[in-house]
């Protein structure tokens, strides 16, 4: 019998798309880029939407789903960054494929920001200030947008323009940026790892995403106000599969910000070699398996730290043949664009990754993942003029 085929759709599903290759299956990619080395991992790949201005089309979702459908023993599809913004797919009866993943209400208990801090607040879990209207003195507070990722949603409030009713407002809270990508079964969750988050300051987006370091070693205390926290969320929602957790660490205390009710972009940070793979893990647990019979075996707290940081263009580049060759010789470049592509200026070029011996200062991994960057960046390619300065996450 031929292996199974996935359906992974995202912003950028080149992390989704080859955790489903390690998991055997073959992969049908809907994303919007189309990048070389996210097709080289699929069988197949659909654009779903406009790359320049971040936005999924939910008519061509429709469409591509449709299409996926026909293939023999697809088993389903999986929706990772982007999908915030429609959650209405989740459950809609018209698409044949089945999403594999959190319930419609699930995410909107997680993204709902007046439910999810008044369940937060019930549950006794810190979090930073927040509400639904613009508070008299905005400054020191940001607007968010609920159906935002990539932290191009995230703006200061004092200089925001009129807020999006889909927008709530945030004291702005200092501290350490880190993450928990997690599992679960709708009861309880377990910890796969913790991240801190790169955060940069991209052209007038003061925090975007700009990569992870991934299996960061974090105190005891941390981890278990964090794994309390992911508990009582799961407990309270209902969240099933791979999902994350966003927070701010401030000295001895942390501060829950979202979750994130997909897969997430660390996920690769994670996966490990002879381990499962973990869109696998998400799978059967979404499909109903215990989180006792899927994390039967323990993790290795001793793993390497790996991070990946996105590398945004310096001026327009027109991607040459030579480009991807070189960027694919290098082995550690992903999300390489195709030949003849245009990377505006300001826009995601790669990303590249690197790893360390667990217990290395997170400090050495960040400089060598800007060397690394530096690298990149060196490699010469054709300019071409005409097009907009637009910041991108991936």
């Amino acid at each position: 019998m031929s292996p199974p085929v996935v359906v992974v759709a995202a912003l950028s599903a080149r992390m989704l798309a080859e955790s489903a290759r390690r998991a055997g299956w073959r992969v049908i990619v809907l994303d919007l880029f189309g990048d070389t080395d996210t097709r080289r991992a699929s069988g197949m790949w659909y654009p779903i939407g406009d790359a320049a201005s971040l936005s999924i089309d939910p008519h061509r979702v429709r469409e591509a789903l449709d299409a996926a459908s026909r293939f023999p023993n697809v088993i389903g599809w999986i929706a990772g960054s982007g999908f915030e913004a429609h959650r209405d797919l989740l459950d809609d009866k018209t698409i044949a494929l089945a999403p594999i993943g959190n319930t419609r209400d699930a995410c909107d208990a997680a993204r709902d920001p007046a439910r999810f801090f008044a369940l937060l607040d019930d549950a006794g879990i810190a979090h930073p200030d927040t509400q639904t209207h613009a508070p008299a003195d905005t400054a020191g507070w940001l607007v968010k947008r609920a159906s935002g990722t990539g932290g191009v949603h995230i703006r200061h409030a004092a200089k925001a323009a009129v807020a999006n009713r889909d927008d709530y407002f945030q004291r702005h809270q200092a501290g350490r940026s880190m993450s928990a990508l997690f599992v679960a079964d709708t009861r309880r969750a377990a910890i796969i790892g913790f991240n801190e988050q790169l955060i940069v300051s991209h052209g007038t987006h003061p925090f975007v995403y700009g990569g992870a370091l991934g299996n960061i070693d974090v105190p005891a205390s941390l981890r278990e106000q964090i794994a309390r926290a992911v508990n009582a969320i799961v407990s309270r929602t209902g969240l099933r599969g791979l999902n994350s957790l966003d927070f701010i660490v401030d000295g001895e205390r942390c501060f829950v910000l979202e979750v994130n009710a997909r897969p997430s972009a660390t996920l690769s940070l994670h996966e490990r070699d002879g381990a499962m793979s973990l869109l696998a893990l998400h799978t059967r647990l979404c499909a109903g398996a215990p989180l006792d019979d899927v994390m039967s075996n323990p993790l290795d707290p001793t793993s390497p730290m790996r991070g990946e940081l996105i590398v945004f263009a310096e001026r327009e580049r027109k991607i040459s043949p030579e480009f991807v060759q070189r960027a694919l010789n290098l082995g550690w470049c992903h999300d390489i664009p195709v030949t003849g592509s245009v990377v505006a200026a300001g826009a995601p070029l790669c990303s590249v990754s690197a790893a360390c011996a667990h217990g290395t200062p997170p400090a050495t991994l960040r400089a060598e993942l800007a060397a690394r960057a530096a690298t990149l960046l060196s490699i010469d390619t054709i300019r071409k003029s005409g097009h907009a300065d637009l910041p991108l996450s991936r």
